[in-house]
């Protein structure tokens, strides 16, 4: 993969389209519900009806269908009303997915509202009762995906407010003060509130079990369902208990102190185990913190104890935008308190932590959250230091993620000491043990507490999954949530379930004011494909792959109107072939009507030609396994004995992996994957390499140069390559110059055979898509509400390309929406090479090459 400058851009520097120029541009459509026609028709790769052989299980770590052989899942979200359309809609949608080279859908969000947009009946005082109407729709639907060779994925709890209409305790008194607040979709607590238990059970119950008349089958019983999800985006980790009702925190600190009283005899034992306070010792702090992204934060801080600071926008990634107070020397195993005073001009949720001010940047014992409001509040943290360093060690309070505005601090410090384990008014025999406080990073009281929530986490799963296994005799692979949501211990309770999962996105918008405002929302704007040395996305979802169990990322994006989307599906689809993964969902698909030619909101894949026309690509390369597994693999060891224990000392997967010596470069070019072991002595996580390191790599990503794939029935060349030759093999390619310097592109073998010998190539080449008259602010972060009009407009990309081919005669068509022949392009076969141009003359993002 030989790559030759041809001018002088630099790969990083990407310049946005200048707003309405459309000149650049030309109108293509990719909408309606009609299938892919002719090459860009990939349908055959779906054995029709899904779970034709049988139920889709696990072998070898990987998904099989009922014949055994193995099965990847390309798929996408319908999500909310979507997941409803009428009869003659789902006919056309399924015929359309499997032409694009899907094979799972993804329901999710069903439970939330009542009909329409939803599966409740609507006109009931509660939630409890499905509509028939809409159950028919979603009955009829996944009895057209399962024709077109589609699966399902069935999730359970995703955003159903258990208390709508329902006798619960919301916090407020008869004088209308409130106690508490009950979590958004009772995340977390749900999984420690028997009530809320049940209720999700009663729900699985009535799903799983009714009989799909257009199939006769109940879904437990159906083949066709590939996987049901239990609750997602879920961790009772992430439960803030000090904001619940009274009568939740009651419940939940009576079961702490139950299992309290199973692990230690009396509060004598208890207080010998956790320790007492140990007296403050001289303040630490003698400089003011330092503004981290002063493009974001400002900052006035006379003293290392006292300031004022305003969020001025929202960064992409919250650690963009942090206080730090630097160059600190702290004692490993010594205990420290942090302590603040805060307040917001609106309400804000901020983190904290303490970290080695170098790479690989790992925490260094504290770890907690702030939420601060208009007035007032006093916070004090307790932690032990961990992995420090002399003079490098600081304290991050990271902003990024609160709403734009002002707030300030004061009576801020650090001084040895603080409140160890046990207080003096916390009694075992009383039910008196307080529930978590920010004052337990690693202690002995912090791992205890981390035991209590992971091992009610589990249990909480197991019982879920006994009843849906064992009682509804429900046969797809099951898991609990994402891996992320819980850190390590999240990881470790979806190692006990079928297989793993993860979501992430790339620059997923952000709201400086109100959450999802559609009128005061920013992305970021800028290519993934320049990102090499952290992986960007890629990398940071291999981290949490589990050995010996398959792997999905049921929630993907590159959300518009970002110039680059059309990086998406050839990155995401080759990366995961490297990896060896088994499933990739893109979120969402954006609703029913395919047919007004526009995009119509950050995620909606319907109308989007810049990820649609890269699908029967994204199908090939990861379904049929076009780019092959890395033939090394790093696994990275973690003692399960205590794991716990362990999370509450390190619970950042990214984090275990750095400090276990794992470079971010190494995703790139070996598998990789964790392994808990039963170990006992050595309490941190291992690295262990194994496998072929001089294998040749199929993928090639470096500082400065585009995304690469070069395989004999692939090439692919995504990011700064305009302006550029890149020498595949077998391949060369001339890219011209355009305004941002970017292009993906991606040529395949639709006949399976080496490129030199195919009959049937299909080639898409596409750079910025967005809608007509879309407007821009003016560092194209924003349209507002201002999403334009249809058509789409599609930029080309213009290029020369010379392949290596066997002798005979070549065709070379532009093709229109669908994948059908508009036009043939001149084209040149002559002495073993196969040449032609492509550009934005020919208004198309995608060619078939025919030989005869």
């Amino acid at each position: 993969m030989n790559i030759r400058p041809a001018s002088s851009l630099c790969a990083s520097l990407f310049i946005p389209l200048a707003v309405g120029a459309e000149a650049a541009l030309f109108p293509f459509v990719m909408g309606g519900n009609e299938p892919n026609a002719g090459i860009a028709d990939v349908s055959w790769l779906n054995e029709k009806p899904a779970g034709k052989h049988g139920f889709v299980s696990v072998r070898d770590g990987h998904f099989v269908d009922g014949s055994g052989r193995r099965i990847r899942f390309l798929a996408t979200n319908f999500t909310f009303g979507s997941a409803f359309p009428s009869h003659e809609e789902a006919d056309a949608l399924a015929a359309r997915l499997a032409s694009m080279g899907m094979n799972c859908v993804r329901f999710h969000h069903i439970d939330k509202h009542s009909a329409p947009a939803g599966i409740w009946l609507g006109g009931r005082p509660k939630l409890d009762t499905f509509d028939p109407g809409q159950l028919d729709k979603l009955d009829y639907f996944i009895a057209q995906l399962k024709k077109q060779g589609i699966y399902a994925n069935l999730n359970l709890h995703v955003s159903r407010q258990y208390w709508e209409g329902a006798d619960f305790d919301e916090g407020i008194g008869k004088d209308g003060t409130r106690s508490g607040t009950l979590p958004k979709y009772g995340k977390g607590l749900d999984k420690i509130d028997g009530r809320m238990v049940a209720m999700q059970r009663d729900y699985a119950r009535d799903l799983l079990t009714h009989v799909n008349p257009y199939t006769g089958l109940a879904y437990v019983a159906d083949p066709c369902v590939a996987i049901v999800e239990i609750n997602n985006e879920n961790t009772l980790f992430d439960l803030d208990m000090d904001s619940l009702p009274a009568s939740y925190r009651q419940d939940i600190q009576a079961k702490w102190n139950a299992w309290l009283r199973r692990h230690y005899a009396d509060t004598a034992e208890l207080g010998a185990t956790w320790g007492r306070a140990v007296p403050l010792g001289d303040e630490l702090l003698t400089a003011p913190p330092s503004a981290e992204g002063k493009n974001y934060l400002q900052v006035d801080a006379a003293s290392p104890h006292a300031l004022s600071a305003q969020l001025l926008k929202r960064p992409e990634h919250a650690w963009m935008a942090q206080l730090q107070w630097r160059n600190l020397t702290l004692e490993n195993g010594k205990l420290y308190t942090f302590s603040y005073a805060i307040r917001s001009d609106v309400e804000r949720n901020m983190r904290f932590l303490t970290r080695y001010q170098q790479p690989d940047w790992h925490g260094c014992g504290l770890a907690g959250a702030a939420k601060a409001t208009p007035k007032w509040t006093q916070h004090s943290v307790s932690f032990v230091a961990q992995n420090c360093v002399s003079n490098q060690t600081r304290i991050d309070f990271v902003l990024g993620d609160s709403p734009m505005g002002k707030f300030e601090m004061k009576e801020v410090s650090l001084r040895p000491g603080g409140e160890r384990g046990l207080l003096a008014d916390e009694s075992l025999e009383a039910g008196t043990v307080g529930l978590r406080r920010d004052g337990v990073s690693g202690t002995k009281r912090g791992e205890d507490w981390f035991r209590f929530i992971g091992e009610t986490e589990r249990a909480y799963v197991a019982g879920m999954k006994d009843y849906i296994r064992n009682e509804l005799k429900c046969r797809a692979p099951l898991i609990d949530s994402q891996a992320s949501y819980g850190g390590l211990s999240g990881v470790y309770r979806e190692s006990q379930n079928d297989f793993i999962d993860m979501h992430s996105y790339w620059q997923h918008p952000s709201f400086p004011g109100k959450p999802w405002d559609p009128g005061n929302w920013r992305i970021m704007n800028t290519p993934m494909s320049s990102d090499p040395r952290s992986g960007a996305n890629l990398g940071r979802l291999a981290a949490f792959r589990v050995d010996a169990m398959p792997f999905t990322v049921t929630e993907y994006d590159h959300p518009a109107p970002s110039h680059y989307a059309a990086e998406m599906f050839p990155m995401i689809a080759s990366f995961a072939a490297a990896q060896n993964w088994d499933g990739v969902f893109q979120f969402d698909w954006g609703g029913v009507n395919a047919k007004d030619g526009q995009i119509d909101s950050y995620f909606s894949l319907k109308n989007h030609p810049g990820k649609l026309a890269f699908l029967p690509a994204a199908a090939l390369l990861f379904r049929r396994g076009d780019v092959p597994a890395f033939a090394a693999e790093t696994v990275l060891d973690i003692p399960s004995a205590d794991l716990d224990a362990l999370s509450s000392r390190a619970n950042n997967m990214q984090q275990l992996w750095n400090r276990a010596g794992f470079g971010a470069a190494e995703s790139l070019s070996r598998r990789q994957a964790v392994r808990f072991v039963a170990k006992s002595g050595k309490a941190e996580p291992e690295i262990r390499r194994q496998g072929d390191d001089a294998a040749p790599s199929p993928i090639r990503w470096t500082e400065g140069q585009p995304y690469q794939v070069d395989v004999p029935t692939a090439k692919v060349v995504v990011g700064a390559c305009m302006g550029k030759t890149i020498r595949l093999e077998g391949v060369d390619i001339a890219f011209a110059t355009n305004a941002s310097g970017f292009a993906s592109v991606a040529l395949l073998s639709v006949d399976g055979k080496p490129l030199p010998e195919s009959r049937r190539m299909l080639l898409t080449a596409a750079g910025n898509v967005e809608n007509t008259g879309m407007a821009w602010n003016p560092e194209h972060t924003t349209v507002g509400r201002s999403w334009g009009r249809a058509p789409t407009l599609c930029e080309g990309i213009g290029a020369s390309i010379s392949l290596k081919a066997q002798p005979g005669g070549f065709h070379l068509y532009a093709l229109d929406g669908k994948g059908n022949r508009k036009a043939e392009v001149p084209a040149k076969a002559d002495e073993g090479r196969f040449d032609f141009a492509i550009g934005p003359e020919f208004e198309t993002l995608w060619y078939e090459i025919a030989r005869e």
